[in-house]
């Protein structure tokens, strides 16, 4: 009975849609995550753009995950130059994750998150979680569960309006 409660638990924080401004670990932007071109940290990005930048952490058995990842496409597409769009993949195979972002022909940065230490550092309950971090590099919200084309929009521009 308790394995039951705590799956439902887990299914009903992760698909809840909830956004918070929590204390998160200060080092989030110093968290490395790996990609295609060796690991990287947010500051890493920051620093050379400095611009806002919108972080999605998702995998491929996350079925709300791949649903929203199309959105982050074209958002990235329409804002591009002037917001850094970053999905980093949780506990998935490397190839199984490159084959599914193919498939969705998702063309920001990847990565992945191999010693979960990213995951931690923004205190992700289930998935997917996206992170918005505002003009100057800080943390402004973090959306814990499935986001909507609509709520990524308003988002973002509160983050170009900032």
């Amino acid at each position: 009975m308790k394995k039951v409660l705590l799956i439902f638990l887990i299914t009903a924080i992760s698909c809840s849609g909830i956004e918070s401004i929590e204390p998160l670990d200060e080092n989030v932007l110093n968290q490395s995550f790996e990609t295609e071109n060796g690991f990287k940290t947010l500051k890493d990005i920051y620093e050379q753009n400095n611009q806002p930048m919108v972080v999605n952490l998702w995998a491929t058995w996350c079925t709300p995950c791949l649903e929203e990842m199309p959105f982050f496409e074209t958002a990235h597409r329409k804002y591009g130059g002037k917001i850094d769009f970053i999905g980093i993949n949780i506990s998935d195979s490397p190839t199984r994750a490159k084959q599914r972002a193919e498939e969705l022909h998702i063309s920001y940065l990847l990565g992945k998150d191999p010693d979960g230490s990213f995951t931690k550092s923004l205190k992700a309950i289930g998935l997917p979680v996206t992170a918005f971090f505002n003009a100057e590099g800080k943390l402004s919200t973090v959306h814990q569960g499935p986001i909507s084309q609509e709520t990524l929009d308003k988002s973002i521009m509160e983050l170009l309006d900032a």
